[in-house]
């Protein structure tokens, strides 16, 4: 496991800068064998940066670990901003925006906000990572989403709707024929179960599950009832494999098929 980084106090920040100024005679590298024998594990690197701002360690709380603003700032910037738009006008046309479309936009973005003597003085290679992507999109609160099939409806519009039915049925309620009014759903019924799951021995290495090769084959069953509560015959809907005109089946008095082409 690597090292964990240990952040060091603004009081010993400040320590070590007094020392580099009295007896260091303004050398941050001979803060770093001096400090060693005391137990200090700081790297030379640190107490160069510590000097450069040394003014703002001056200045700054003894009771924080860091600079206000320091840390790293993210890499792409504003850039990133305008990635963000672009992403939410992406799906305002209702286009599919993808990881892969956000790590090829984000590189384009980053070459073409830098000029050419940006490049050669401090050249810098972006690389848009999958865990870059990652901390792009937790970041922004963005996630990847399967496509509904249903729309979501607000309160004041499902509201809205509910009233609107139910004042339908109260005007016609009075005239209405019970024995001819249906309520009618469907739903879907697999000629196989295609779960992949099964119960077995705790260790087992091989699972098999025996398949029919018809497990996404399915017809749609139509369950109907009157509104006085009498129960009709399903119906069952499949696709036959030629076209053909509608037929009706009836193989038996108590079940009754449609074969749609």
């Amino acid at each position: 496991m690597p090292a964990q980084r240990k952040s060091v106090e603004i009081s010993l920040k400040q320590q070590a800068i007094d020392w580099i100024e009295s007896e260091g005679g303004g050398i941050p590298s001979r803060a770093e064998p001096h400090f060693r024998q005391l137990g200090w594990r700081v790297s030379a690197s640190a107490y160069r940066k510590w000097w450069r701002d040394r003014d703002q360690i001056r200045t700054e709380s003894v009771a924080r670990f860091r600079l206000f603003g320091g840390g790293r700032k993210p890499l792409l910037g504003v850039v990133e901003d305008e990635l963000v738009d672009l992403l939410y006008d992406k799906r305002l046309r209702k286009e599919k925006a993808t990881r892969e479309w956000i790590a090829s936009t984000a590189i384009a973005l980053f070459q073409a906000s830098r000029t050419e003597k940006q490049h050669e003085d401090d050249p810098i290679r972006f690389v848009a990572s999958d865990p870059w992507v990652q901390g792009f999109m937790k970041r922004n609160c963005l996630t990847l989403r399967k496509r509904t099939n249903l729309t979501t409806l607000g309160d004041d519009e499902l509201v809205e709707r509910a009233v609107s039915y139910m004042t339908y049925l109260g005007e016609h309620k009075p005239s209405m024929n019970r024995d001819r009014t249906i309520l009618m759903d469907e739903t879907a019924v697999y000629f196989e179960d295609d779960r992949t799951h099964t119960v077995d021995e705790v260790g087992a290495r091989h699972v098999v599950i025996r398949s029919t090769e018809f497990s996404s084959m399915r017809i749609t069953a139509a369950l109907a009832v009157t509104a006085s509560g009498k129960k009709l015959p399903p119906s069952l809907i499949w696709k036959r494999k030629t076209r053909g005109p509608i037929e009706r089946v009836e193989p038996s008095p108590q079940l009754a098929g449609l074969v749609l082409p």
